[in-house]
């Protein structure tokens, strides 16, 4: 757990030495692990990524098939993404006084540990399942965004503790508060919902699994990704000043 802590700032402190042009966005995180395809599209112009690559705020980011994405952001939360699915950041304030994370899943299934912004403010970190409003208050959540259906479900976190829920469906509020509780939306029937034991225990496995490829990532790991980026031109926060940077 230490070891993930210290690679986060030389992670962004490396970054710091670096110059390319790039569109003015907020720098958010990177991504950690990843398998398969994933490729971010900006209107319309679609680039593999690849891991440590950096995220940024109004970037749609897209998992193929038979791939997965596990991404840290700077407020120590952490994304999961499973095959097919889609995401994007579309508010990221860590720094002023009103704090926020609007984080949109477009589609698929996804796990969330939320960070330092979640827990500064009621309701500062929110997740975004096409109409519905979910508002996170320092916890671990598991769910999916599809046709069909949207669901949402509560989990013990890493540190062992439960925090809360709060999905908004137009004029209607509920508060999820107990481990494996969850709500599932399909069409107009809202029903609430148990995740099994080993559901839960399947969260709980992805996230052991997330400190694992963490705490064995190294130094000269992350220095070789960083200095092929710097040769393919792929890093576009140069300066580290959190926003990309511009011609």
């Amino acid at each position: 757990f230490i070891k993930i802590k210290l690679i986060l700032p030389l992670l962004l402190s490396t970054i710091l030495f670096f110059n390319i042009s790039y569109s003015k966005e907020t720098f958010v995180g990177f991504i950690e692990s990843l398998e398969g395809q994933v490729k971010k599209n900006i209107d319309g112009d679609l680039k593999r990524l690849s891991e440590y690559d950096q995220i940024f705020t109004n970037e749609n980011i897209v998992v193929g098939s038979n791939s997965s994405i596990n991404v840290s952001f700077i407020d120590n939360s952490t994304l999961t993404l499973n095959s097919e699915s889609e995401f994007v950041i579309k508010k990221f304030d860590n720094v002023s006084k009103e704090k926020i994370f609007l984080l949109e899943i477009i589609k698929g299934k996804f796990t969330f540990e939320s960070g330092s912004i979640a827990k500064s403010r009621e309701d500062a970190m929110k997740i975004i399942l096409s109409e519905i409003e979910v508002v996170l208050n320092g916890t671990l959540v598991t769910g999916e965004n599809s046709e069909e259906s949207k669901s949402i479900a509560l989990v013990e976190d890493s540190l062992g503790k439960v925090g809360s829920l709060k999905v908004i469906i137009g004029d209607q509020t509920t508060e999820i508060n107990e481990p494996s509780a969850g709500i599932n939306i399909s069409g107009t029937q809202i029903q609430q919902t148990t995740l099994s034991a080993e559901e839960t225990d399947q969260v709980k496995e992805i996230k052991k699994k997330e400190l694992v490829n963490s705490s064995t990532q190294s130094e000269e790991d992350i220095e070789r990704a960083l200095s092929k980026q710097l040769a393919n031109g792929t890093i576009p926060d140069a300066n580290g000043d959190g926003i990309t940077d511009t011609n």
